[in-house]
């Protein structure tokens, strides 16, 4: 394999790992708390991180910006899905993520596809969406830090 798409699918293995710890062991309530109420909680940002890589990715990847799984409902988005149901949708998605970026050859990375309104090249949106999933599994940290300091002063928050 191509030195370029190994070094990828690695990231991309080692993100969604990391990610997976950062949340292990998150309860509904914790999901569904904000610090402030303009804050996205760690619910959203388990859909939304679900959503990019079960359908922005594998677009990327095809060069496809219509595609959507057959499996997967249009609302998505819309659901109040419990954290297993979005920690296996996230699962899937790592999964489908690393399959995916195993069928792109390195000059591939550098078309140019639809993407965003205009085009950019392949490796743009990669790089993007795996930095989301980077940025993401931080702010996940961050909330999760901030319930455990709150706890130390009650332990009954949240619980």
């Amino acid at each position: 394999m191509d030195p370029k798409i190994e070094v990828l699918k690695e990231l991309a293995g080692y993100q969604f790992d990391a990610l997976k710890r950062t949340c292990d062991g998150v309860t509904e309530k914790e999901a569904d708390w904000k610090q402030v109420e303009e804050s996205n909680n760690i619910r959203w940002i388990l859909n939304h991180l679900a959503r990019i890589s079960n359908i922005s990715i594998p677009r990327i990847v095809k060069a496809d910006p219509e595609y959507m799984p057959k499996d997967w409902p249009a609302d998505y988005r819309e659901q109040h899905y419990a954290v297993e149901k979005l920690m296996a949708d996230l699962e899937k998605g790592g999964e489908k993520t690393i399959k995916k970026l195993s069928t792109l050859k390195a000059e591939q990375l550098s078309e140019e596809i639809p993407l965003w309104g205009g085009t950019r090249t392949r490796q743009t949106g990669l790089f993007a969406y795996l930095g989301e999933i980077i940025s993401h599994k931080g702010q996940i940290a961050m909330i999760r830090g901030n319930i455990k300091r709150r706890r130390e002063k009650d332990p009954a928050f949240l619980t």
